[in-house]
C-alpha cells in the first residue's frame, strides 16, 4: 500500500467513524453520557493573533489570578472522565505545545484509551512530536492555517515567521497515520486568499474546513476581533465561494469525497434534549475543561461552569444542565425565519451582547444575508 492509499483509507475510516460518532453521541445525550470532551491545556500561546478569543498572555494569566492546572490534575481529571464515559477527547489550547509537559500529558492519557484529537497552529511539531505521535498517533489533528504567505502571518500572527514553522508542522503532521484537517479562518488580512489557502491545504490534505466567525473575547481576554472580522457579505461570499468550488469538483470527479467543509456552524443535534436553549451537545454529551479546572459547556460558555476538582468529575457532570435552566433565547430569535441559517447559541451572543436573551446584531445580520443569497443560489 502506497502512502498516498494509506492517507485515504486513513480519510475513508474518519468519515465513517464519523456517520456512526453522531448517532452514538445522540444516544449518549439522552443517556447523560459525557462522550465528548475537550481538555484546554492553556490558554497561552507562541501567535498573536488579532481576533483570537480566548488566548491569554503570560501576564494577562498572572493578573487573572488563576494557575494552569499541573500534571497530575489533568491526569487525575482524565481517569475521571474516562471511568464516567468519555470516549472523544479534543486537545486545545492557546497552543498546547506550548506546555513544558505536553508530551508526558499526552503520553499517559493516550495510554488511558480516548480517541483523541488535537488542535494546533502547527508552528512546534518538530522530531520529537514527531516521534511521539508516530509512536501514539492521535485519531485526527486540526491545524489552523492564517494565511497564504509571510506577509499575512505577520500581519494577523505577529510574526512572519510563524508561516514557515507552520508549513513545516503541516509537513511533519502529513506523515503521521492520523487523519489531517486544515482549516482557514477569515477575517480582513486574508479574505482575498480562499484559493491560495485551499491550495496550500490540498498539498498536506484533502480536508479543508472555513471558518469565518470571529466574536468578541472571553473576559480577561484583549481582541481586535470587531474590528478585522468580516461583513456578513464577505463571508458569505467566502461560504458560498467554496461550497461552488467543491460542488463543481464533484460534478468533474463523480468518486471524489472532498466536500466543503464549514466550521462557523455545527450541526445542530437532538434539539428535544435537554438544555434545549443549546442547539449542539453541549452539556448534554460533551463538556469542556478549562485551562483553570472549571467544566463548561463548551468554550464559549465561560460565565456558567461547574468545578470538577472540588466536587468530584461525576457531580459537577450531573449539575452542569441544571446552570443554564434560566438561560434563555432572546425573544426575537424563537419565531425568526431565519432560524435555520443562524448558529441560534446564547454562549455567542452572551459573547456579542453580554446577554443570553439579547440577540446579536452582528450574527442576525449573518443569517439573513446566508437565508438571502443561498435562497437565490438553489433557485439556479
Amino acid at each position: 500500500m502506497t502512502e498516498h492509499d494509506s492517507d485515504n483509507n486513513n480519510n475513508n475510516i474518519a468519515e465513517a467513524w464519523q456517520d456512526a460518532d453522531s448517532s452514538l453521541a445522540v444516544r449518549a445525550a439522552r443517556l447523560r453520557v459525557p462522550m465528548r470532551a475537550t481538555f484546554e491545556l492553556t490558554p497561552r500561546c507562541n501567535f498573536g493573533c488579532k481576533m483570537c478569543y480566548i488566548c491569554m498572555t503570560p501576564a494577562q494569566v498572572s493578573s487573572s489570578q488563576k494557575q494552569e492546572l499541573s500534571t497530575d490534575q489533568w491526569l487525575h481529571i482524565a481517569r475521571e472522565a474516562i471511568k464516567n464515559g468519555t470516549l472523544n477527547l479534543l486537545i486545545t489550547g492557546g497552543e498546547p505545545f506550548i506546555r513544558d509537559d505536553f508530551a508526558e500529558l499526552y503520553t499517559e492519557i493516550n495510554k488511558m484509551g480516548f480517541l483523541i484529537s488535537i488542535n494546533t497552529n502547527g508552528s512546534l511539531m518538530n522530531d520529537k512530536y514527531y516521534d511521539l505521535f508516530s509512536k501514539y498517533p492521535p485519531a485526527s489533528f486540526s491545524v489552523t492555517l492564517y494565511g497564504a504567505d509571510r506577509e499575512t502571518y505577520q500581519n494577523i500572527t505577529g510574526n512572519a515567521d510563524n508561516f514557515d514553522k507552520t508549513i513545516n508542522g503541516l509537513q511533519y503532521i502529513s506523515k503521521i497515520k492520523t487523519v489531517l484537517e486544515v482549516k482557514a479562518t477569515f477575517i480582513e488580512d486574508n479574505k482575498d486568499q480562499l484559493d491560495r489557502l485551499r491550495e496550500t491545504a490540498n498539498r498536506f490534505t484533502k480536508n479543508f474546513a472555513i471558518n469565518y466567525m470571529v466574536f468578541k473575547p472571553v473576559p480577561g481576554v484583549s481582541s481586535h476581533a470587531e474590528k478585522c472580522r468580516l461583513t456578513a457579505k464577505e463571508c458569505v461570499d467566502i461560504d458560498i465561494s467554496n461550497t461552488l468550488y467543491y460542488s463543481n469538483l464533484r460534478k468533474k470527479n463523480k468518486s471524489t469525497k472532498e466536500k466543503a467543509k464549514n466550521a462557523s456552524f455545527e450541526k445542530k443535534y437532538a434539539p428535544d434534549i435537554y438544555p434545549q436553549v443549546i442547539p449542539c451537545l453541549s452539556a448534554k454529551a460533551a463538556y469542556w475543561i478549562s485551562w483553570d479546572g472549571r467544566m463548561l459547556p463548551c468554550g464559549t460558555f465561560d460565565a456558567i461552569y461547574t468545578e470538577p476538582l472540588k466536587e468530584g468529575f461525576k457531580e459537577a457532570w450531573e449539575r452542569l444542565p441544571g446552570l443554564l435552566k434560566d438561560v434563555k433565547r432572546p425573544e426575537k430569535c424563537v419565531k425568526c425565519k431565519y432560524f435555520k441559517y443562524c448558529p441560534n447559541c446564547p454562549a455567542y451572543f452572551y459573547m456579542e451582547t453580554g446577554r443570553y436573551d439579547e440577540a446579536s446584531g452582528y450574527i442576525c445580520k449573518l443569517a439573513h444575508e446566508r437565508n438571502q443569497r443561498y435562497e437565490e443560489l438553489y433557485r439556479k
